[in-house]
């Protein structure tokens, strides 16, 4: 580690790059501030319209439109690029930064791109009409649907449940048993279980509303949290760790300021605070979490890389 000391602070920043054919870890989703809209009679109402869908995906707030008010109106300013589809359809992708300080001033939380990723089991067989109108509720919402095998069996036992999310990168698992003319939803996950009835669509809302309480954070405080890494062996494992911490949407800034043997602590600024930060590392499978000798601080966390 004495030899890493040494290189870090000529460390070409290609070397920082993720590498190519690396495995991909938790569920991202990259088009959060990208909108499909049909034009209608008015292209300025169609901006607004794609406007209104981008807020509520990234805010995680199915009111957010009705929170933003009079702001909705200044659409267009907002647009970092727009076009046209093959379908005549408006394409419109809204500049980031632009729509995150909209949602702040409004009062309004910032949801990521790291997302739980769930798996959808149905009680009955569905046509292909029915997931389609699922996965489509779930781009509105920004949420990362996985689709079981014909094999994956219908269980309530929490420890199955588990083990089939594994199997298909889940973080959870979104049971739907129709009755009576009503689909049942329980969504199971870290944080517990939760239960909704109504249509198709309401499986996932349960599960964008449960979620965005807990990663939706306010974009105007930032707190500063110390994560201790070790397992960190090499130049590799160090410019992984790196990269993930800084590309994770929550983290505004990182700064190495200790090695000991192969741990490093590193300072970061992040949006929500530690357990914020806590639940979004735990959406992937990178650094697991280790336990600190109490007492542990609020604003300190303990992980070990795995490579």
């Amino acid at each position: 580690m004495a030899q890493l000391l040494a290189v870090l602070g000529i460390l070409p920043a290609a070397l920082l790059a993720p590498m190519s054919g690396s495995p991909a870890w938790a569920a991202t989703v990259p088009d959060l501030y990208e909108a499909v809209q049909p034009l209608g009679t008015s292209h300025d109402a169609a901006f607004v319209e794609a406007l209104k869908s981008v807020v509520v995906r990234v805010s995680g707030q199915r009111d957010a439109p009705e929170r933003l008010g009079a702001a909705l109106n200044s659409a267009r300013q907002h647009v970092q690029r727009f076009g046209q589809t093959s379908e005549g359809l408006l394409q419109v992708r809204f500049d980031a930064i632009s729509i995150d300080r909209l949602l702040t001033q409004a009062g309004l939380p910032i949801w990521g791109h790291e997302r739980p990723a769930i798996l959808v089991l149905l009680d009955i067989e569905t046509d292909e009409a029915v997931r389609q109108r699922i996965a489509g509720v779930a781009r509105e919402r920004g949420l990362p649907l996985r689709w079981p095998l014909m094999d994956t069996p219908m269980t309530n036992d929490p420890v199955l449940l588990r083990q089939a999310a594994a199997r298909y990168g889940a973080n959870a698992t979104l049971r739907g048993h129709v009755r009576g003319g009503l689909v049942h939803w329980t969504l199971l996950s870290a944080e517990g279980e939760s239960d909704a009835s109504g249509g198709w669509d309401e499986g996932v809302h349960l599960a964008a509303d449960t979620f965005a309480r807990v990663f939706a954070v306010s974009g105007s405080a930032l707190d500063s949290v110390t994560v201790e890494v070790s397992g960190i062996a090499g130049l590799d494992a160090y410019a992984a760790t790196l990269n993930y911490l800084e590309g994770m949407t929550l983290v505004r800034s990182v700064a190495l300021e200790q090695v000991v043997g192969d741990t490093m602590r590193f300072r970061l600024l992040v949006r929500g605070g530690a357990a914020t930060l806590r639940r979004a590392i735990a959406l992937d499978d990178r650094l697991v979490p280790q336990g600190m000798p109490a007492p542990t601080p609020a604003t300190s966390l303990a992980f070990r890389y795995r490579p």
